[in-house]
């Protein structure tokens, strides 16, 4: 199943040196807070969608949090890469310092020289590195780059991105990362491994039925482009339906200080069918019935979306400070394109992000300061809402919410503003140099995956628009895994 390792090391070898070796550095303790947090990362999440459909009463639980809380527009950077995007919020650092560019790195191990990203890459700590070293307590469902899972004081179910034997004979890869039955890796703890997968066997048995609950029928036939479309974005729905029945698991249990979620499907379906909720935009008009097929498709992702986090509020309770942030909005693409059925997938995207539109900011909850709105909320127009901060601020925010030293050697600052002054006035921020310490990178570096059949997977990803045919470049080459990874004084 997999072609190639990055050392001559097996993966067997691999998972038990994840559970043998220390993965937490020790850190001074310091005093909990009287919150816990859940972070909702909902990848592609619009403004321009997000605030009329709150307004209209379509998207309930976000308009609860807005209007008891603080939201605004959250700054991204180019290029808008899922991986480089979402690992930067889970570091606070630019993508040259965590050392996750994009989606593939060169390898010179690798068959064809190339391999993907994976989470032995990252050159720094991320959120849930921290809070394990401070005792905290922290659940990861389906973050980007986490694959394979790291040992943290909490669960992790990362996504997979290698692909499954299955997956490869049947010529369809993995589109982007997801759970797998046959990876190994995915969880950590390994014991839970058993109890994940019967999650992803039931939402597989319930996705029909998710489907049309979500989208209803088709009241008209699907054209050859409408098929095309459906079928690259079917792997989405059932990746975040899995990960929406692990993390309500998860969160009903209690015992966490912070749990963290992804959901995609909002930004793969945007890809798709961005045209056909705008099609006056597009100089290719799509028919009269594909848009009465899919002109809410979008919207209705957006409430099932919105359907997710009040389930998971409501199984972690009011006493819980909720975050939601999207990694860049979206808008239209390739208006003056035809889309041709015949064409490669990529070419066919009508929704996207090449300018680095802002995402979406929003928390509520303890230690949240509440938005002063200088009109009622039903008069707000996307001008209204002001820059928050960006994306490097996230992890310096989650920190300082729970006592922990923010590093110095983050580029994101604490994003003060959305902070009750009485809730810094009790506990100050506090800083380090770095949370980085030598003997975990010496760790990280000696951590090891296969590289997988990546060229099945890339293929998916170029597809769906995610890659390109470009050769790797000089940064792809200072991050390859044979070159020396930075260290870190003790």
């Amino acid at each position: 199943m997999f072609a190639t390792l990055r050392r001559s090391t097996s993966l067997v070898s691999l998972l038990l040196v994840g559970l043998l070796a220390p993965g937490c550095s020790k850190a001074p303790k310091t005093p909990r807070t009287d919150v816990r947090i859940l972070l909702l990362a909902v990848d592609g999440l619009e403004w321009d969608l997000v605030l009329p459909m709150a307004q209209e009463g379509r998207l309930p639980h976000m308009r609860r949090l807005m209007e008891s809380g603080s939201f605004g527009l959250l700054e991204t950077f180019e290029p808008t890469l899922s991986p480089a995007i979402w690992t930067s919020v889970a570091t606070g650092k630019d993508r040259e310092s965590h050392g996750i560019l994009k989606f593939q790195v060169r390898d010179r191990q690798a068959k064809d020289g190339r391999r993907l990203y994976n989470s032995t890459d990252r050159k720094t700590k991320a959120f849930w590195n921290i809070l394990s070293d401070y005792g905290r307590r922290v659940n990861t469902i389906g973050w980007f780059m986490t694959y394979p899972a790291e040992e943290i004081n909490g669960v992790m179910v990362a996504q997979a991105n290698t692909s499954s034997r299955e997956e490869v004979q049947k010529g369809d890869g993995i589109h982007k990362p997801r759970l797998e039955r046959d990876v190994p890796g995915q969880v950590y703890p390994m014991s839970r491994t058993a109890e994940v997968l019967k999650f992803l066997d039931r939402s597989d048995a319930e996705l029909a039925a998710l489907r049309d609950e979500m989208f209803g029928t088709f009241p008209h036939p699907l054209g050859p482009a409408e098929t095309k479309f459906w079928k690259a974005s079917d792997f989405s729905f059932r990746a975040d339906s899995t990960y929406a029945m692990i993390a309500r698991k998860i969160v009903g249990e209690g015992d966490f200080d912070l749990t963290a979620m992804y959901i995609g499907g909002t930004d793969t379906v945007a890809h798709r069918f961005w045209r056909y909720m705008r099609p006056d935009k597009y100089v290719d008009r799509p028919s009269a019935e594909q848009i009465e097929n899919f002109g809410d498709i979008i919207r209705k992702y957006y409430v099932y979306a919105d359907r997710v986090i009040g389930d998971l509020m409501s199984a972690a309770g009011p006493d819980t400070t909720v975050i939601v942030i999207s990694d860049h909005g979206m808008h239209e693409h390739n208006v003056d394109n035809t889309f041709n059925p015949e064409d490669e997938l990529k070419y066919l995207k009508s929704g996207d992000h090449p300018d680095a539109p802002a995402g979406i900011f929003i928390a509520a909850g303890p230690g949240i300061a509440q938005t002063k709105l200088d009109k009622p909320f039903d008069n707000l127009t996307r001008g209204d809402l002001g820059m928050v901060g960006d994306v490097y601020d996230i992890t310096p925010t989650l920190l300082v919410l729970l006592n922990i030293p923010v590093g110095k050697d983050m580029l994101g600052q604490p994003l003060t503003r959305i902070i009750e002054p009485e809730w810094l006035a009790r506990y100050p921020i506090s800083t380090v140099a770095s949370h980085d310490t030598k003997k975990w990178l010496e760790f990280q570096a000696s951590r090891i995956v296969p590289a997988g059949d990546s060229e099945e997977y890339r293929k998916q990803l170029r597809d769906l628009g995610y890659v390109d045919d470009e050769p790797l470049d000089e940064a792809d080459d200072a991050a390859a895994p044979d070159n020396d990874k930075p260290t870190a004084p003790d």
